[in-house]
């Protein structure tokens, strides 16, 4: 059962943008640790990580249906990627506490996610799910 369906796109100037205006005070408050040392390993930092990640925490809150509300903020949505390549969605905090309120108790929560880049735009799409645990 689908739960929630999120996208979002933006700009790779609008974060580079922030990046100039903020600094690192920006890159504190809406990224994790991981994600700031990934975007500065790539780069200096790299701007579409950063626009990825950015893109990717709006459409997992769209997902929900919260925005920044009910306590989440975006350091409790970190992206990460598997050893492939593939990015995952890890979720903390009031985030996490708020996933598991609209899984249904029979179920857990999965997230999908997926980012496209064509500079300067770059887009990300979310979705969860609710796979049954009786299904194991």
């Amino acid at each position: 059962m689908i739960l929630g369906l999120g996208s979002d796109i933006v700009s790779m100037v609008r974060i580079q943008q922030a990046i100039e205006k903020f600094g690192s005070r920006f890159e504190r408050r809406v990224f994790a640790k991981s994600e700031r040392e990934l975007a500065w390993k790539r780069g200096s930092p790299c701007i579409r990580t950063y626009t990825g990640r950015w893109a990717s925490k709006e459409a997992l809150l769209k997902a929900l249906g919260t925005g920044l509300i009910k306590g989440i903020s975006f350091k409790d949505i970190i992206v990460e990627n598997l050893s492939s390549g593939k990015p995952v969605l890890l979720v903390k905090g009031e985030a996490a506490n708020y996933l598991e309120k609209i899984t249904p108790d029979d179920s857990e929560a999965l997230l999908h996610l997926t980012i496209s880049d064509d500079f300067p735009w770059v887009s990300s799409t979310v979705i969860i799910e609710a796979r049954s645990s009786l299904l194991k």
